[in-house]
C-alpha cells in the first residue's frame, strides 16, 4: 500500500521531474507544430470532426488547456466553476488557464502540504479556493459540499494517479457538466479493469496504476456522460453529460493508447497487488 504525500510521491515527483528535463520541450514542439498546420490546413484535409486539431498547451500537460476552451466554445458556459484535484502547486494543470487568464472561480485540492502552500500562496486573495484534503471516494461529496461548490459546476478535473475512477464514480450530489479523469494508456488487458479500490493507496512510480479507458467509459455511462476526446498523448479523457453532448457537434471520438513519441514513457506494463479488478460485472 502506498500512502499519497511523504516520501513515496515525493519520489514519483523526482521520477516526473527527470523525465521532464527531457519531454516537455519536444512535447511543446510538436504541438506548436500542429497547431501551425492545423491552421494553414483548408477544411477538405480533415477526414472526420474530432478535437484533435484544437489540441494546444498554455499550462496543461499536453494539449489539454485547448481542447477545454473548444469545447466550452461548443457546450457554453455556465457558473464558470471549475473542481480540480491532484494539482501539485498550480504551475501546471488543467484548468490554471482558468483560473489565471479566464478568470474562472473554483476550486483547487491538494493532498501534499508543501505543494498545497505553494498552492494556496499563489490563490490568495483571488476568486479561486484552495484546500488541503486527501480527497476519497466515501467523502468527495461531502468534501465538495463543504467547500460551497455549485450542483453542476462547468468542470471537474480528476487526477490522483490511482483512485480516480472509484473518486468519480462516488459523486452523486454533484452533476459536472464537462468531467477530465486522467486513464493508464498502458494497460495490456483487454477488458475495463482498475487498481483495486485501496482508499489511501497513491502512485508507487509504476504502471500499476489507476484504471483504462475502458474502466472510464462504464462508470461515465452510470453517471450520465460520454467520452469526448482523448489527447494525442493517451493520458486525459474528456466527458461530456449526456443532455449536453448533442451541442459537442463530434463525428468521431478517438480512443487513444499510449503515444510514446509524445510522453517519452517506456517502461513495462505492471500489474497491482491483487490484480486488475474489472469494472462493470
Amino acid at each position: 500500500m502506498f500512502a499519497m504525500g511523504g516520501p513515496v510521491r515525493r519520489r514519483a515527483r523526482g521520477i516526473l521531474n527527470a523525465l521532464a528535463i527531457h519531454r516537455p520541450p519536444e512535447v511543446d514542439r510538436r504541438l506548436a507544430r500542429m497547431r501551425t498546420l492545423v491552421e494553414r490546413a483548408d477544411p477538405s484535409l480533415f477526414e472526420a470532426g474530432d478535437l484533435t486539431p484544437h489540441e494546444f498547451k498554455v499550462f496543461s500537460q499536453n494539449g489539454e488547456d485547448g481542447v477545454i476552451v473548444e469545447i466550452f466554445n461548443r457546450i457554453g458556459v455556465t457558473n464558470r466553476f471549475f473542481v480540480e484535484f491532484g494539482i501539485q502547486t498550480g504551475v501546471e494543470g488543467n484548468c490554471v488557464l482558468l483560473a489565471d487568464v479566464l478568470g474562472w472561480s473554483g476550486l483547487f485540492i491538494e493532498a501534499d502540504r508543501d505543494d498545497f502552500e505553494h498552492l494556496q500562496r499563489k490563490y490568495d486573495g483571488t476568486a479561486v479556493s484552495t484546500l488541503h484534503e486527501f480527497v476519497t471516494a466515501d467523502r468527495f461529496d461531502a468534501i465538495l459540499a463543504a467547500a460551497g461548490v455549485p450542483e453542476e459546476p462547468d468542470l471537474l478535473s480528476i487526477d490522483i494517479d490511482g483512485n480516480d475512477l472509484y473518486v468519480w464514480d462516488a459523486l452523486h450530489q454533484f452533476r459536472p457538466r464537462v468531467v477530465i479523469v486522467e486513464y493508464n494508456s498502458g494497460v495490456w488487458v483487454d477488458a475495463p479493469v482498475a487498481q483495486p479500490h485501496e482508499p489511501t493507496r497513491g502512485w508507487d512510480g509504476t504502471g500499476a496504476y489507476g484504471a483504462n479507458l475502458a474502466a472510464l467509459e462504464v462508470v461515465a455511462a452510470r453517471q450520465g456522460y460520454r467520452l469526448a476526446h482523448t489527447d494525442l498523448a493517451g493520458v486525459n479523457a474528456f466527458f461530456v453529460r449526456d443532455d449536453l453532448f448533442p451541442d459537442l457537434g463530434v463525428d468521431r471520438v478517438p480512443r487513444r493508447s499510449q503515444n510514446y513519441g509524445l510522453t517519452g514513457i517506456t517502461r513495462p506494463p505492471a500489474t497491482p497487488e491483487g490484480g486488475w479488478q474489472r469494472i462493470g460485472e
